[in-house]
């Protein structure tokens, strides 16, 4: 069994990705009008889902999750500062913190553990986990929905490639690079 304040910090860290995610969802949800791009908040309200559940898992006492526990915490621990840090300017504080407060649970985790072969899964885990999230966020914004009438546009830059600029007309995407 774990320390009560490695259980009291990683249900802390649950509650607030939680928290934000559900404010997240609810904030998406109450914008009018279509979005050209509805699965970019679909994928990071999924992700959040998925880096809390991390989280609550690696807290369950079995032999099994005790083994890849660091392992575990060390995704949810780069997912969370990685996303926090690209959605800085929305709901990315309280993503730091919580990233920050299972950075302090993995340091702990990697004194109990302490083998090569953990850290190095953790290594492992934890850039796995940005990789999603950037790939994930990438493929997401590439997925333009166009509104069956009336017009819309805009562009950007995707994260694994250039700038972008589309146009919507009755339900016709045109898309240009650069």
């Amino acid at each position: 069994m774990e320390r009560l304040w490695i259980l009291i910090t990683s249900l802390a860290a649950f509650t607030i990705v939680l928290v934000t995610e559900l404010v997240y969802v609810s904030l998406i949800n109450a914008q009018a009008g279509p979005d050209d791009t509805p699965f970019v908040p679909r994928f990071v309200a999924g992700y959040l889902a998925v880096m809390a559940a991390l989280i609550v898992v690696a807290l369950v006492p079995r032999p099994e999750i005790v083994r890849v526990r660091f392992a575990l915490r060390a995704a949810a621990a780069g997912g969370l500062l990685g996303l926090g840090i690209l959605g800085a300017w929305s709901i990315g504080l309280p993503l730091v913190l919580a990233g920050i407060l299972i950075v302090v649970v993995l340091g702990r985790t990697a004194r109990v553990s302490g083998s090569r072969l953990g850290r190095l899964m953790g290594l492992v885990a934890a850039v796995l986990a940005l990789g999603a999230a950037v790939v994930g966020l990438d493929l997401a914004g590439r997925v333009i929905v166009c509104p069956e009438a009336g017009t819309s546009s805009g562009g950007g830059t995707h994260l694994l490639g250039g700038s972008y600029q589309y146009e919507c007309n009755s339900g016709e995407l045109h898309m240009t690079s650069g």
